[in-house]
């Protein structure tokens, strides 16, 4: 065989090669490529009943016992960094980027949208990080039957950074008011 037949059979082998052409003519596989998928924060299946995570179960908190909840984090700058992404994914389209209640859903409706909080009042800030901790767990459990549950898609130490950042805003509120 002569170098240039070995080039050919060799480009023939490099083209055969790359799964993208080959892979995508055979029926099978094709349909694995086009398969259903999972949704973002979507449980594709229900747990086990009596299943147990292995940090252990997620307490009920009603207001009683999310008073008596200490926040483990300290107020850090990473704390409240972390805290600010989790409040820009979840919480700003209802309370808007300084906490007033006046996110995107408040300016479709048209103004301010009754169901949603304002998350700088001096009322809020006199409850506990615990308080706060339980309406993100599970809002209705405290009271706040229009909030959706954050329970099962904030998890861990995101939900104290989340009421560290929380608290930065109440503090961002009271300065700009001379409080």
């Amino acid at each position: 065989m002569g170098k240039q037949a070995l080039v050919a059979v060799g480009a023939l082998l490099a083209l055969a090669c790359r799964p993208e052409d080959v892979v995508h003519r055979i029926g099978w596989f094709a349909t694995m490529v086009a398969q259903r998928s999972i949704k973002p924060y979507a449980m594709p299946r229900n747990p086990v009943e009596g299943t147990v995570p292995v940090t252990g179960p997620a307490p009920v908190l009603d207001v009683e016992m999310a008073d008596r909840v200490a926040n483990p984090r300290t107020r850090t700058s990473a704390s409240i960094n972390r805290g600010k992404f989790v409040y820009e994914t979840y919480c700003l389209l209802c309370h808007g980027a300084g906490g007033h209640g006046d996110g995107p859903i408040s300016a479709e409706a048209g103004g301010p949208f009754a169901g949603v909080r304002s998350l700088v009042t001096d009322t809020l800030g006199r409850r506990s990080d615990g308080y706060l901790y339980g309406v993100i767990v599970n809002a209705q459990t405290t009271g706040r039957a229009l909030m959706p549950r954050y329970g099962d898609k904030i998890r861990g130490t995101d939900r104290w950074d989340l009421v560290n950042y929380v608290r930065t805003l109440q503090g961002l509120a009271r300065n700009r008011s001379g409080r």
